[in-house]
């Protein structure tokens, strides 16, 4: 299971990567056409909203994935491994319950647009709305791994003073 979730981890990072490098390119584009040929195109605007939406929830999955979201533990230094690994445990449940509900309300809101297109590239919405689904469902699942984690080791949260002394964050 450690296997498929850090290649898991692998693909999102390199959709990511994909992803920006997609959107820089639509950037450019309209950069290039409205300022140079005086010819905007029509498509990049859209296009890059929703590449821009993509980029986001997978790097925050990936992000999740690698437990790299912003903390603040200025309190969890004084605390022992448990204490830490409890108050981590605690704020990742919060997290799967959050990105659980985010998720089945991107379901919902995927089968409501179902024929919808986009005004300018006729694009199905339903697949820049799958976003969301996918990547809560994916922040969702890296958040349950974490659980995992910590209840059989704690001193592998991020913070603990047996993780900094063995090279943790």
């Amino acid at each position: 299971m450690t296997r498929l979730l850090a290649a898991l981890s692998t693909v999102e990072k390199v959709v990511s990567c994909a992803l920006l490098g997609g959107l820089l390119v639509s950037v450019m584009l309209q950069v290039v056409s409205r300022y140079v040929f005086r010819a905007p195109l029509p498509w990049t605007d859209e296009v890059s909203r929703f590449l821009l939406v993509w980029l986001t929830f997978i790097a925050a999955a990936y992000v999740m994935s690698e437990r790299m979201h912003v903390t603040v533990d200025l309190a969890l230094a004084k605390l022992g491994v448990r204490a830490v690994a409890a108050v981590d445990t605690i704020a990742t449940i919060v997290v799967v319950a959050a990105a659980g509900v985010m998720t089945v309300a991107g379901v919902i809101l995927i089968r409501e647009t179902a024929g919808v297109l986009a005004p300018a590239t006729q694009f199905p919405m339903p697949v820049v709305y799958s976003a969301g689904a996918v990547g809560f469902g994916l922040i969702a699942l890296h958040g349950i791994a974490t659980i995992v984690q910590n209840v059989r080791d704690p001193r592998s949260v991020p913070g603990t003073a047996e993780s900094l002394e063995e090279g943790g964050l």
